[in-house]
Formats: C-alpha cells, sequence, structure tokens
C-alpha cells in the first residue's frame, strides 16, 4: 500500500502568511555562506541542511488522504481542502476520461472533511464512479446538506459522475477492491468520528484522525490498543501539545505525547502525527515535533517506532 497526504491541517485552512514567507527567506539568507550558493548542486545541498521550517511548508490544507493498493486502486479518505489537489492530479488519468473509480471513506463531516468536495473536479464528469462509505447512515443527506443554495449555488445532483453510498457498520470488514480490508473503530470526537484500518497481504495503515485520548482513558485503553496493534503506520491525531490537551478536554483531539504512549504499547511501527492545529506555524510544528521525538526517547531509547510529522506531499509505502 502508498499512503500520500494532500491535507494534514485540522480545523481550518490556514494558509502560509506573507510575513511568514518573508521571515522564511531572512532566516535562509541570514545562515548562507558564499559556499552555499556557488551553484545550483550547492544550493540544493544547503537547502536540504536546513530545518523543515526553513526550506518548506507543512502546508494549510485540511484533512484529505490518498491510499492506493498495490494495483494503484485508489482509496480517498475525507474531503477537505486537500482533496481539491487530489482532483486536479487524478485528472491526468483515467479520472480525466470519465472512466475512473474510487472508494471514498468519510471519518465525520465537520466541514475541514468536506470543504474540498465541491472543488473536486472529477465530481463532474459522467462516467466516473466514487463508492462512499462510512459508518454514518445518513452520509448521503449530510453531503447534499452541504450543498443547499444558502451555502453553495451548485446542487450535489448536479456533478455528473455518479455517487453511490454504503452505510458500514462498526468493527466490519469490508473489502475495497481486490486487495485491502478495511475495518472501523469509533473515536472519541463532538458529534462523532470513525476510524480506520486498512490491511492488504498483512500490512497495516491506520487512519485515527479527529480521535481524543486523554490521561483518563489511557488506563482504560485496552481494545484500542488491540485495534492498533502491529500497525504498520498510525496516522494519529496530535493536533494539541500536552499541555493544551489538559485545557481542552472534551474538544476532540489528542497530543503527540499520548500518540506516542499509544504507538509504543501497540508496537506501532510508524506514528504520523497529523491534523495540526491552524495556529501553529512551521517553526512551532518543529518544536512539536522534536518533543514528540524527545518524549519517545524519554521512555524508549532503543525501540524501533519511527515518528513522522505529516506534511503535504508525504508518501510512505509499506
Amino acid at each position: 500500500m502508498k499512503i500520500k497526504f494532500w491535507g494534514v491541517r485540522g480545523s481550518i485552512g490556514s494558509p502560509i502568511r506573507p510575513e511568514n514567507v518573508k521571515h522564511k527567506i531572512e532566516k535562509i539568507l541570514s545562515l548562507a555562506s558564499p559556499t552555499d550558493i556557488q551553484n545550483e548542486q550547492s544550493i540544493h545541498s544547503f537547502l536540504n541542511s536546513l530545518s523543515f521550517s526553513s526550506s518548506s511548508t507543512y502546508g494549510g490544507n485540511t484533512t484529505c488522504v490518498e491510499i492506493r493498493d498495490k494495483e494503484g486502486n485508489l482509496i480517498i479518505i475525507d474531503g477537505g481542502t486537500g482533496l481539491r489537489e487530489l482532483g486536479n492530479q487524478i485528472m491526468g488519468s483515467e479520472f480525466g476520461k470519465g472512466a475512473g473509480h474510487a472508494y471514498w471513506i468519510l471519518t465525520h463531516t465537520h466541514w475541514d472533511h468536506i470543504q474540498g468536495i465541491p472543488f473536486f473536479v472529477p465530481l463532474f464528469l459522467p462516467g466516473n464512479h466514487f463508492e462512499f462509505i462510512s459508518c454514518m447512515n445518513d452520509a448521503e443527506q449530510r453531503l447534499e446538506h452541504q450543498f443547499v443554495f444558502t451555502h453553495f449555488p451548485v446542487s450535489f445532483d448536479h456533478y455528473a459522475a455518479k455517487k453511490t453510498f454504503q452505510y458500514l457498520e462498526e468493527g466490519v470488514t469490508i473489502p475495497l477492491g481486490p486487495n485491502i480490508n478495511a475495518l472501523s473503530k469509533a473515536v472519541r470526537h463532538p458529534g462523532g468520528s470513525f476510524s480506520y484500518r486498512f490491511t492488504e497481504e498483512g500490512k497495516a495503515i491506520i487512519f485515527a484522525s479527529d480521535a481524543e485520548f486523554n490521561l483518563e482513558e489511557m488506563e482504560n485503553i485496552d481494545t484500542y490498543i488491540d485495534y492498533f496493534r502491529d500497525a504498520d503506520v498510525l496516522v494519529f491525531d496530535t493536533q494539541y501539545t500536552f499541555e493544551e490537551s489538559l485545557q481542552k478536554i472534551d474538544w476532540g483531539h489528542s497530543s503527540a505525547s499520548i500518540a506516542t504512549d499509544i504507538a509504543l504499547r501497540a508496537k506501532v511501527k510508524k506514528l504520523v502525527m497529523f491534523h495540526h492545529d491552524p495556529s501553529y506555524d512551521d517553526e512551532k510544528l518543529d518544536l512539536v515535533y522534536l518533543r514528540a521525538l524527545k518524549y519517545k526517547e524519554m521512555f524508549d531509547p532503543h525501540g524501533k517506532l519511527e515518528i513522522i510529522m505529516a506534511y503535504e506531499g508525504l508518501e510512505i509505502e509499506v
């Protein structure tokens, strides 16, 4: 399986501000020496030596993730603003010819997970087929409500692609094409949300965003540990620092330290920190990531858990 991230922010889109761009340029210039900018190769090497926040950005689009099986079949997870870029990219494939097919997993329908759907170009093309799958028995009605005229000038019916909806009962495993199976599990979040475990040939990717785990729940978390156990990739909600999470009980999100504790207990191979707070700039996210690495080293200095900070364009293959 391959997983690619098109939107990694939570709550609301957070595009980089002009002053942040200027700050990045000033910082890069202050660190560069004459030898760093002698030629294209030296410039490339110099930029690669900088921190992620200095030379790049984690991105400002909200939740959208792509999974591909070994044959390239497409699974879309949620439809935040990152979905628009995914749609533009796949228009160069069979989707641009009205011959595309994808499974579309919905975790829940808060705005930051559906805002990109009206701007997803492949939905306009007749012949494309999107199979929406969720643990919500009214998912179609929820999306139709997003397209009422007072919210958006085009109705959901106007999108000519074939749209089918399937209700998935929590805890029931279903096939997504010939290679991948999916299993759902509810997670704590205002209004409800669901995580999904995708498996192919013994490999597992779990998507568990918009999930609140706190200290109280950690004392009684065995069923979740079994669900997360031995995952090759665990994409987990880490919107808050630990200190902030204590002030935001019942807001529906977790911290990097809690995510690390869960990943270690479940013997996860890769933990991907996800659903970044919109108020965090790239430098703050660098610090959050470094704190997570130090926390992991404190409790498991010789363990094999790899921690990754999600950014737009990140691709992982298992």
